[in-house]
């Protein structure tokens, strides 16, 4: 089965937990309210990808990320292989033009941990593992 290795960011601005709201034409969690995430690059570091998501997702600019949290779960085609990072926001976020070939964010807003609920409950494994870190259950 093959491997996909991405990272999930939890950035913290002055108004609390970045949220970015998927797509409804998402294929695995259409409509829900989670962390930014991406794909690793070949070759990227972990930090590297936690500045990038900031980036090119959100077209704002992180400090300070750091490991919270990894885990791994099989999907229908593929292993997921998920770090979490956590930084604080440096610049306001935008939504940026979308590209091909990528997920891109139809609405951001910022919240709290326990907004990330009802991902988790949808199985979004970013979800789970931010919360469990912060020792709040689903």
């Amino acid at each position: 089965m093959p491997k996909k290795r991405s990272l999930a960011l939890a950035a913290w601005g002055e108004e609390g937990l970045l949220l970015v709201l998927r797509p409804q034409d998402d294929p695995e969690f259409p409509g829900a309210w989670g962390l930014p995430a991406v794909s690793l690059e070949p070759g990227e570091t972990l930090e590297e990808a936690a500045h990038r998501v900031a980036q090119e997702k959100l077209s704002a600019r992180v400090a300070g990320p750091g490991p919270l949290a990894c885990g791994h779960e099989e999907r229908s085609s593929y292993r997921l292989e998920l770090w979490v990072y956590e930084a604080r926001l440096l610049s306001p976020p935008q939504l940026p033009e979308p590209k091909p070939g990528r997920t891109y964010y139809t609405a951001f807003r910022f919240g709290r941990p326990e907004d990330l609920k009802e991902a988790a409950r949808r199985g979004s494994l970013c979800s789970r593992l931010y919360l469990a870190v912060k020792g709040l259950c689903p």
